[in-house]
């Protein structure tokens, strides 16, 4: 969602301006929805059900500020660990899909 961008030279853009749009898209035909650095829109993604897969880079090092990914309102959800590869630079790249219930217990268990 855009709330400065009414317009864009890009074919294969679309502009979304409510929840109600992002949920039309995710549920029509065709390709895959794909965030790119947007903490605000991912935060509500979350809140409202709509992930099905995440992608995570993950560097090594702390700023100790920022932007949480997952903020308050996020939804309990499970994922599971399909695919992850360690860079040369130490970047951890995971991919997560959706795992049904969230199960909890302790670990090891």
């Amino acid at each position: 969602m855009s709330g400065t961008m009414k317009k864009s030279d890009w074919q294969n853009s679309v502009f979304l301006n409510s929840l109600a749009d992002i949920k039309k898209l995710k549920n029509s035909e065709g390709s895959d929805i794909k965030v790119w650095s947007s903490g605000n829109l991912i935060q509500t993604l979350l809140e409202n059900d709509l992930v099905d897969e995440l992608w995570l880079m993950i560097f090594p090092l702390t700023l100790g500020k920022g932007k949480k990914l997952f903020d308050n309102g996020t939804i309990p959800v499970a994922f599971t660990l399909k695919e992850s590869t360690v860079t040369p630079s130490r970047v951890i790249i995971a991919n997560y899909q959706r795992a049904g219930e969230v199960k909890t217990g302790t670990v090891g268990a």
